[in-house]
């Protein structure tokens, strides 16, 4: 009785595993319908980043290494919080939030 048991509890994991790496498989090979998930954190990913160039304010649009605009606002001279906001990013998706945050930093 016991060695049926097993055998059945072996069976059941065994059926277990089959259809998770199934479902891993299936998930992973799409079919297109479904983004991938560099698709989404593509569309995510704000348009525009405030960050740091040469210890500059500088702004970079979505995928750029290089700054649109740099400028004249050091980060040395800012708080040292605001040195990590900058330095993480700040992002931006509008020509209105751009000059905000220019505003901010420039005023």
């Amino acid at each position: 009785m016991q060695k049926i048991l097993k055998h059945a509890i072996l069976a059941v994991v065994c059926a277990i595993v089959l259809v998770v790496c199934g479902a891993a498989f299936a998930l992973r090979a799409g079919d297109g319908t479904a983004p991938l998930a560099t698709e989404v954190q593509k569309a995510a990913a704000p348009k525009y980043i405030f960050s740091q160039f040469e210890g500059r304010l500088a702004l970079y649009e979505r995928g750029s290494t290089m700054p649109t605009e740099i400028y004249d606002v050091y980060l040395r001279t800012l708080p040292q919080s605001e040195q990590e906001r900058v330095t993480a990013g700040i992002p931006a998706e509008t020509d209105e939030e751009i000059l905000k945050i220019i505003e901010a930093y420039t005023s």
